[in-house]
């Protein structure tokens, strides 16, 4: 029988709001696997005060953005740099309220609960908003992945599923690497959360490919674009489904040098 071939995250049938529904939705049931999860990790490494300034970039796969509502305590300033049209629209929708954007109620509560702070959801849906200065187009084959757009390099950089999610083979991955090494300034930080061992993931009836990384290769690849690992923890995936292959979550925290 004929294998399909899997979709990608730049084709035309990625629909981000899908993928945020499907995984990260109220009641589904990767909410701790995922979400929950990562707030935790970036609570626990933000709050430690070892990585801190004021300027952040977010170069995660998705709107996902449910460890900016942690972040917005920590930085002032925020830039979200995408490389998919549909999420960066999608993204633009929530953050000007409009009113067929997704639902992030029970991420902002959860927030709350995370931080023990008794201001309500709206405030901490807010407190995102008002943090994030801009939303830039990330062009992952030029150069110059931020194309002629003057930026100040910055003090750290999360991403969260786009190295694997994004970049088709390792050569690729290596290069996107560099280029978030670029965005940052020495001494600057690099959080990484990677879905470890993942080749797929579905959305709809639709699967998609995503780029096989097991922990050897994420240490030799940090390594090789001049990062150094400070840290390395793996969670152990909670829920088994078909819907998704990783194993680990892995969430690493290095310095550029």
């Amino acid at each position: 029988m004929a294998t399909t071939k899997h979709k990608h995250y730049h084709d035309d049938e990625y629909d981000p709001c899908c993928d945020f529904e499907t995984y990260f939705g109220s009641n589904k049931i990767f909410k701790e696997d995922l979400s929950e999860d990562v707030m935790k990790m970036v609570y626990k490494i933000w709050s430690s005060g070892s990585v801190k300034g004021d300027t952040l970039i977010d170069a995660s796969f998705g709107i996902i953005t449910f460890h900016l509502f942690v972040a917005a305590d920590y930085f002032k300033n925020i830039t979200l740099i995408e490389s998919s049209d549909s999420t960066i629209e999608a993204t633009k929708k929530w953050l000007n309220k409009h009113g067929d954007s997704v639902e992030k109620s029970h991420i902002a509560a959860y927030a709350c609960s995370l931080k023990k702070k008794c201001t309500g959801w709206k405030e901490q849906e807010e407190s995102v908003r008002n943090a994030i200065k801009q939303i830039l187009k990330l062009d992952f084959i030029n150069e110059n992945p931020l194309g002629s757009v003057v930026y100040s390099q910055a003090d750290c950089l999360i991403s969260i599923g786009y190295l694997e999610i994004s970049c088709k083979d390792q050569i690729s991955y290596l290069k996107m690497l560099k280029q978030f090494s670029s965005l940052l300034r020495t001494g600057g930080h690099l959080i990484l959360f990677i879905f470890l061992n993942i080749s797929y993931y579905t959305i709809g009836e639709l699967k998609f490919s995503a780029l096989k990384c097991d922990e050897e290769f994420v240490r030799k690849s940090l390594t090789d674009t001049g990062f150094t690992i400070k840290s390395f923890d793996k969670i152990k995936r909670k829920v088994v489904c078909p819907l998704a292959d990783w194993d680990y979550l892995g969430c690493v925290v290095a310095c550029k040098e």
